[in-house]
């Protein structure tokens, strides 16, 4: 940074800006010499506010700063990430409905099951236990009963940023690697740069080009929200909010934010409901909140589309049966992909969790204006995760 200052100081003094010369009793003439670089509210008489100072003042306009600050902000505990209990998945053909035995034996030896697990496509079960059994594993449910189902290891670990004041720009986060350019459009010159999914990034100007926005997120580079998502920074509480704290759920950028005594204190990327189950826009209050919870349902008139899935953890509820919740089955965060419900990473809902209290108000915005709005049309719909 010091090098491009000296580089400025040096290289870019305009001309007719500077003051007159000043004839000097020796014959010499003497022109002020430059301003130590910065922004000037109004001209010193000392100095010429030129070269480096007018570039600082062009990029104060453009909403660049002075000094790239870092953000106020850390990342949570890594240990939030994992989950509270294990979790199988059923991979049985989604046809197919899945025996449940009594004890491992009867497991093991093909018994008279005790019940069944109905057919469908998404079917996770927690576990306290597992043996492996040939070629496949079974496992011991909470209950004490056993099935054949596969342990799950892998889950997204994403974690957004928890803050210790408001940050002075927005921010966000690249939600698939994105290239660069130097000006909003895709018709602009790439500089070169690819940014890797999940960088967070800062944002310092927003312009609107083929369709998108764009996100300055330097002096040289833009970025577009096809790839890029954004937290909007707004400390007010929106209408209807009593009180000093809320949760931010903004559909149109796809993030979450938690205000607390005016402050931002947490931020993250969030999956919301894609059509038709869109995510209900309003002003809710939390009624409910389960570290684990079961949900199932079907949508469909023939439940082809039947989900099961035991120890959802992290859930608040906030809309009938609308939650924000962790996910522990494959996630797209940054998109539209639920059943209504706000999924998020299991370490952000964690945190969220434990930050949250019954009666807290839940803000539920789409700035794009793509959600419906009517309530009349989230009557008949089941939501879900």
């Amino acid at each position: 940074m010091l090098l491009l200052v000296c580089a400025l100081v040096v290289g870019f003094i305009p001309a007719g800006k500077a003051k007159a010369a000043t004839y000097q009793p020796d014959g010499s003439f003497y022109d002020s010499p430059l301003c130590l670089p910065a922004l000037y509210a109004n001209p010193p008489d000392d100095c010429l506010p030129l070269g480096a100072s007018q570039t600082l003042q062009r990029l104060a306009a453009e909403g660049i700063p002075h000094i790239l600050d870092e953000l106020p902000a850390a990342s949570p505990d890594y240990s939030l990430t994992q989950l509270p209990v294990w979790v199988a998945k059923i991979e049985a053909g989604s046809t197919e409905a899945v025996p449940v035995y009594g004890s491992l034996d009867d497991a093991r030896n093909g018994g008279t099951p005790l019940r069944t697990l109905a057919a469908g496509p998404m079917r996770y079960v927690s576990m306290v236990n597992q043996v492996s059994d040939g070629n496949r594993v079974l496992v011991q449910l909470e209950s004490g009963e056993w099935m054949q189902a596969q342990p799950i290891y892998s889950w997204t670990r994403f974690q957004g940023l928890r803050f210790s004041r408001t940050p002075k720009n927005e921010f966000g986060w690249i939600v698939n690697d994105a290239e660069s350019y130097t000006a909003p459009g895709y018709a602009s010159p790439k500089t070169g740069k690819v940014h890797a999914k999940y960088e967070v990034i800062q944002i310092y100007q927003v312009a609107e080009a083929d369709g998108y926005e764009w996100y300055r997120i330097n002096e040289e580079e833009w970025v577009s929200s096809h790839k890029a998502r954004r937290v909007v920074v707004d400390t007010n509480p929106p209408e209807g909010v009593t009180g000093d704290r809320w949760i931010n759920i903004d559909l149109g950028h796809y993030t979450l934010s938690v205000y607390d005594g005016g402050e931002l204190v947490y931020a993250g990327l969030i999956a919301t409901g894609l059509q038709p189950y869109y995510t209900q826009p309003g002003t809710f209050q939390i009624y409910k909140m389960y570290d684990t919870v079961t949900m199932q349902d079907a949508y469909e008139a023939d439940r082809s589309d039947y989900y099961h899935l035991q120890a959802v953890p992290w859930a608040i509820f906030y809309d009938r049966n609308t939650a924000i919740h962790g996910v522990y089955w494959p996630v797209v965060l940054g998109f539209n992909q639920s059943h209504g419900c706000v999924n998020m990473s299991p370490g952000d809902a964690n945190w969220i969790y434990h930050w949250a209290k019954n009666g807290d108000w839940v803000y539920v915005h789409d700035p794009s204006g793509n959600t419906p709005t009517d309530p009349a049309y989230y009557g008949g719909v089941s939501t879900g995760p």
